[in-house]
């Protein structure tokens, strides 16, 4: 389960959401879900979750939680915070 939060159409936040679309549907098998908080509409949840930066994604399940900032476009970097890198999800 993903939280990404963005800001609006803003070019990062843009790349944001395509960068992990294409992610989740190359590296992960079976079910997962993405929910986008855009804080411009829903400032109060990010601040609950301290997102301070957009675009931020949470990766909240499976545990232990892992925080990554930034447009998602290192591949290899974000499969290794998200510890997908040679996984079989």
């Amino acid at each position: 389960m993903f939280q990404l939060f963005v800001a609006g159409n803003e070019s990062n936040s843009a790349q944001a959401r395509g960068n992990l679309a294409r992610l989740c549907a190359t590296h992960i098998k079976g079910p997962h879900k993405i929910d986008t908080v855009d804080v411009l509409k829903d400032a109060a949840s990010a601040q609950k979750n301290n997102v301070l930066v957009t675009p931020t994604l949470i990766l909240i399940k499976p545990l232990p939680k892992v925080t990554i900032l930034g447009n998602l476009s290192d591949t290899r970097q974000v499969l290794g915070a998200l510890r997908l890198i040679g996984d079989q999800r």
